[in-house]
């Protein structure tokens, strides 16, 4: 409500305005929307903010959270939950973009994601307590989560609950752009704010009325005057089809307005450029990806991936494989992962070539490319084994084969390439 400035409320609870001549009465909801419409109007960091964490939910929606076990896929129900339906409440679009928005822009700097009912959920607010704060010797235990809220119901999560009991997906640098971004958004705001006045008072409309009549006169005259342009000028210099009658030694004209306003256009525009890539530059994303310029595409799109999506999928991954897996598990080679590979558009014919070589030098299996390629799996042992054509073999491997050399025939109990 700060957009009010100096008010004061009635005991009706009306709101009034300014003071002296200047104060005005209106009433607490028409307050409310006057500060809202005032203060939304030229948030454009808000939304460049809200434009990139929509960039990184889309590529987080196209990156299934694998969880594997020797190089092998386990628990299943954990990938169902992450993947697919994580609470009753929710799928998994709605469960990720909600996720990413606490990550990057929730007043706790963090999502808190609670374990419970054989679910997920998201939790809206909670209660920190440090060890610390509870006993100073006990400094090095976990931290507890108290007053847990969730879909609004407050308490939803009864008792304490640990740090090593829950998810906490946090991004470390959040606090520090944060706070850049909220003082100089109000800069920008107030920029914008001047720069379209200025345009506003240079494009307007202005009359002047002519009449025959002094400065001075009766007050009835005066109060004629007045009613005059209240009831008639008025009306007809804000309509687009209206009539105005004139009298005696009237004229109504239109007064010279100055229309190189094309600066002040210009500002705001630039201005709202110069937030968007305030944005872009904190978030580390290109500024022409977050404007949608599409030159350069393929650079602008792999730094996109590498220093934005990356590590919020690095931040979630390390989380998920620390509170689900204990130290021995992840040793013998247990682990999540979120595979980013998926985000780019596969198109099959464009990678057929690339898919070869891939299946051919023992990189991935038949049927880990068709899962790449969203092909359903082939049941077959073949279809899971790694093969190796004879173009893909160490020096001196079948150079005996008269038969088979310059064939590209797989080895290890697959079938060719």
């Amino acid at each position: 409500m700060a957009i009010i400035g100096t008010s004061v409320i009635d005991f009706l609870g009306n709101v009034i305005l300014g003071t002296g001549d200047e104060a005005e009465k209106i009433t607490l909801p028409e307050a409310i929307e006057r500060a809202h419409s005032s203060t939304m109007r030229y948030q454009w960091m808000t939304v460049a903010m809200h434009a990139a964490a929509g960039y990184a939910i889309a590529g987080l929606l196209k990156s299934p959270i694998r969880i594997r076990g020797s190089g092998r896929k386990v628990r299943d129900y954990e990938e169902w939950l992450w993947n697919v339906q994580p609470n009753p409440n929710q799928s998994r679009s709605q469960f990720v973009a909600q996720l990413v928005d606490k990550m990057l822009f929730s007043r706790q700097k963090c999502a808190l994601v609670v374990p419970s009912h054989d679910s997920l959920w998201i939790a809206d607010s909670w209660t920190l307590r440090e060890a610390k704060e509870r006993v100073i010797k006990d400094w090095w235990r976990p931290n507890r989560y108290e007053n847990i809220a969730i879909n609004g119901v407050a308490d939803a999560i009864r008792g304490p609950v640990r740090a090593d009991e829950v998810f906490v997906f946090r991004m470390p640098e959040t606090e520090q752009w944060r706070s850049l971004m909220r003082s100089m958004s109000a800069a920008y705001e107030e920029m914008a704010k001047s720069a379209a006045e200025a345009f506003g008072d240079k494009n307007a409309n202005r009359w002047m009325l002519e009449m025959d009549a002094k400065i001075t006169g009766t007050q009835e005259e005066q109060n004629a005057i007045n009613e005059y342009l209240k009831d008639s000028v008025g009306p007809f210099v804000r309509g687009n089809d209206a009539a105005i009658p004139l009298y005696h030694g009237m004229a109504l004209k239109r007064a010279e307005a100055d229309y190189s306003g094309g600066e002040s256009t210009l500002d705001v525009v630039q201005i709202r450029a110069e937030a968007f890539k305030t944005v872009a530059n904190c978030l580390r994303i290109p500024v022409s990806f977050l404007e949608g310029n599409v030159n350069n595409y393929e650079t602008v799109f792999e730094a996109f991936l590498s220093f934005f999506v990356d590590p919020i999928a690095k931040a979630i991954e390390d989380e998920i494989t620390a509170k689900s897996m204990t130290a021995m598990q992840w040793r013998h080679g247990t682990y999540a992962r979120v595979d980013t590979s998926h985000i780019r558009h596969v198109d099959l014919f464009a990678v057929a070539d690339k898919a070869e070589k891939l299946v051919g030098s023992m990189i991935d299996t038949p049927n880990e490319i068709r899962e790449f390629t969203g092909q359903d799996r082939v049941d077959k042992p073949e279809m899971d084994e790694y093969q190796m054509t004879k173009n893909h073999e160490r020096a001196g491997g079948g150079e005996n084969d008269d038969d088979t050399a310059g064939t590209d025939t797989a080895v290890g109990g697959g079938q060719g390439a």
